[in-house]
């Protein structure tokens, strides 16, 4: 099993929205993906320096991370917006670029009905609904994967053992595949964000000594054990601010910071933002 069966795609939120020419989105680092499907009119992206302009019927790729800032071009502007986490356990960079080859934009070829479709399921009050909006969220990535330029357009691989190559460059040395003991401490800290961790506890939990499971965790994830609990952790509460309605305390103690000062301090060195500024933000 290669680390590009480890991905996941998780759902976060989408909302339409029908903007004024006067606004602004000013930059800002985005803790989770964004798709857009323009509806109507134009509009000047900036993702990570690169200035784009996208109009309608076209799709906007932003990857998790990326500084994104945006203004209108036009009198109206009107899009749909997938917010969506793409978890990969290597070291890596953006899986949808580097793997699929997804570009920041395409046009439209029929992706809209899934844009459509995941607005309409969200608003249903049905059991079934969150397994119709997963299915509608890797449609549309899969659609736009085999129009990226590592897919074949027929079959469905990648071209030229791109997987391969970007695995064997980018994974854990060891038979592409993550350690299931450093597997099982990365989810279980995505799980439960609030608790206490420090190296030891975390070399416990994987039943090796403190210095090997530092060296195997920077290894396999790309980062120090305490660094990713800190990623964790603020993409969490990030999250968190643009789906939930509680407040900055209440984010702050769910997600393992008992001093709500550290935490704004620590959200706005990530981000550029603190927390309610972030939230004010992020809703537009």
């Amino acid at each position: 099993m290669s680390a590009i069966d480890h991905i996941r795609f998780t759902f976060l939120f989408i909302e339409f929205y029908s903007m004024g020419k006067t606004w602004v989105y000013p930059e800002s680092v985005t803790p989770y993906g964004i798709f857009r499907y323009i509806v109507k009119g134009r509009a000047e992206f900036c993702i990570d320096d690169k200035t784009i302009i996208v109009r309608e019927n076209q799709i906007v790729y932003i990857p998790q991370g990326s500084r994104m800032s945006c203004k209108v071009c036009s009198e109206t502007f009107e899009f749909y917006s997938i917010r969506f986490t793409t978890s990969v356990f290597y070291e890596g960079e953006d899986v949808l670029t580097e793997y699929y080859g997804i570009p920041r934009v395409l046009e439209n070829e029929g992706e809209d009905i899934f844009f459509q479709e995941i607005y309409k399921w969200v608003r249903k009050d049905a059991r079934v609904k969150k397994c119709f909006v997963r299915g509608y969220l890797d449609l549309l990535i899969g659609s736009l994967a085999m129009r990226g330029s590592k897919v074949d357009k027929d079959t469905g691989d990648f071209v030229g053992n791109t997987e391969e190559k970007a695995l064997n460059h980018r994974a854990a040395k060891n038979n592409d595949q993550v350690d299931p003991r450093i597997y099982m401490v990365a989810n279980y800290i995505i799980l439960h964000p609030q608790e206490k961790y420090n190296p030891q506890k975390m070399a416990k939990m994987a039943g090796l000594s403190k210095q090997r499971f530092s060296s195997l965790f920077k290894e396999n994830m790309g980062k120090s054990p305490m660094a990713y609990v800190r990623e964790i952790r603020l993409t969490t509460a990030a999250r968190a601010l643009l789906v939930t309605h509680d407040n900055v305390i209440d984010i702050a103690y769910q997600c393992g910071y008992e001093d709500t000062n550290y935490f704004i301090r620590e959200f706005k060195a990530a981000f550029g933002f603190t927390p309610n500024q972030y939230r004010k933000v992020a809703s537009k």
